[in-house]
């Protein structure tokens, strides 16, 4: 269950896209500014926009009223093209009576000038001179207004800028100070190593979450250290207190089988019993090497030759692969390839591979080992039936009631290429186990 957790856990790790915390917490800066000038520049050029044209409107109102009040009072009808000429942005025109009265609109007009259309306010409004209806036009060049306005639109959104660019290079400034104290107890954690038995000296600060951070973490490896060194003394106890009882047996029934006077069913039980005690001393020695595994207590690093060992431990094997009639191909194309690693785990892992090949195969069958692009395949005959690739590296996993072994044998080797992140898969097809590694 621990290893699948673990493989799970590796396989969901490399697919998870990586972010620093930074790169997030500025994203989610950076989004809120955006949609906070995405709302408020558009809104503050449209409430101002409009803002202006209400104050136009009113200036223009009271330009009306001005000249109803004051002009209009004594002008005559026939005075009112010299009243035009001498007014710029109001003029008197006859009512068509198509216009509504008082009535604001913005349009464009041709500047004779400037040669361009300029944007205007203009005010269409219903007046009487000498008992005579008059359409009164009153109309005001806004173009400064606008301009004004996108000045500071412009200057709105530099604003807004500045701030969002502002804020990302202060946060990536102040980072490094802020999170100081999380990377130097990363490091520590980083570099505990449970065999020292010393706990990490994580300091404390003045920040209340990576101060609760170091307390726990303070706490976790204390815990962590004591079990560890309790399993470390199971486990040489272990060792030591089994290896000799299943001694003591083995050298008695030795003693019982060299008696005179055996009959053949006491002979065959003695037989069934030192078999028993050879199973229970491998399985014994299987659990332990799992445990020293799993308590990281294989030191001892040397530089393995791939190629020699697959061929010595083929050697080694040389009399159950002659019982069985098997025949055996080396390719090792590799010869040069070493590995830094624990002989006696890179041994147990070869030789738990073949054994397998050679219990699960045929009598007469065949098994190829092949070494090439780092990567060792042990292709062997089977009797036709796949193994059960869901158990076939949980322990005590028997594949079959015909052979014998104690189901460690796989479990044994995934839990070593889990320790040097190596990787072993299964396959059948055509009668033929191929062993990856």
């Amino acid at each position: 269950m621990y290893q699948n957790d673990l493989r799970n856990g590796l396989q969901m790790d490399g697919r998870m896209k990586k972010r620093k915390l930074l790169n997030k917490t500025l994203r989610y800066y950076m989004g809120y500014g955006l949609l906070l000038s995405l709302v408020v520049i558009p809104a503050f050029y449209i409430l101002t926009r409009a803002y202006i044209i209400h104050e136009i409107d009113e200036f223009l109102l009271k330009q009306r009223d001005n000249a109803v009040n004051n002009d209009f009072q004594s002008l005559k009808i026939s005075e009112i093209p010299v009243w035009n000429r001498f007014n710029d942005i109001l003029s008197i025109m006859p009512d068509t009576e198509e216009s509504e009265d008082n009535a604001f609109v913005s349009k464009k007009v041709y500047c004779t000038q400037s040669q361009e259309f300029k944007p205007y306010r203009a005010l269409y409004s219903r007046v009487e001179i000498e008992g005579e209806k008059f359409l009164l036009y009153i109309n005001l060049n806004i173009e400064e207004f606008l301009e004004i306005l996108n000045a500071i639109t412009i200057f709105l959104i530099l604003l807004m800028f500045c701030l969002m660019a502002g804020l990302a290079i202060i946060t990536r400034l102040i980072h490094g100070k802020l999170w100081k104290p999380f990377y130097q107890t990363l490091s520590l954690t980083s570099q505990f190593n449970i065999q020292q038995d010393e706990v990490p000296g994580f300091a404390s600060v003045d920040v209340i979450e990576f101060d609760r951070l170091n307390n726990t973490l303070r706490t976790l490896t204390a815990k962590n250290l004591l079990a560890y060194k309790i399993q470390k003394e199971f486990t040489e106890n272990a060792s030591h207190e089994m290896q000799t009882p299943l001694a003591v047996l083995r050298s008695n029934l030795d003693m019982l089988a060299q008696h005179p006077n055996l009959t053949e069913e006491q002979t065959l039980i003695i037989q069934t019993l030192y078999e028993a005690i050879s199973r229970m001393a491998r399985m014994n020695k299987n659990l332990l090497l799992l445990a020293k595994m799993e308590n990281m207590q294989f030191h001892d690093m040397q530089t393995i030759n791939v190629a020699d060992t697959v061929e010595a431990t083929f050697s080694l094997l040389a009399k159950q692969i002659e019982t069985a009639a098997i025949s055996v191909e080396t390719h090792m194309a590799d010869q040069t390839l070493t590995l830094q690693t624990n002989k006696q785990l890179f041994e147990s892992l070869i030789h738990n591979v073949i054994t397998n090949a050679i219990k699960h195969n045929i009598t007469g069958g065949i098994i190829i080992a092949t070494l090439e692009d780092s990567r060792l395949d042990v292709v062997s005959t089977g009797t036709g039936d796949a193994l059960d690739g869901d158990r076939l590296f949980h322990r005590f996993a028997r594949m079959s009631h015909t052979t014998k072994g104690s189901g460690l044998g796989l479990a044994i080797a995934q839990q070593i290429c889990l320790l040097y992140g190596w990787e072993i898969r299964y396959s059948f097809e055509n009668g033929v186990h191929r062993f990856k590694v």
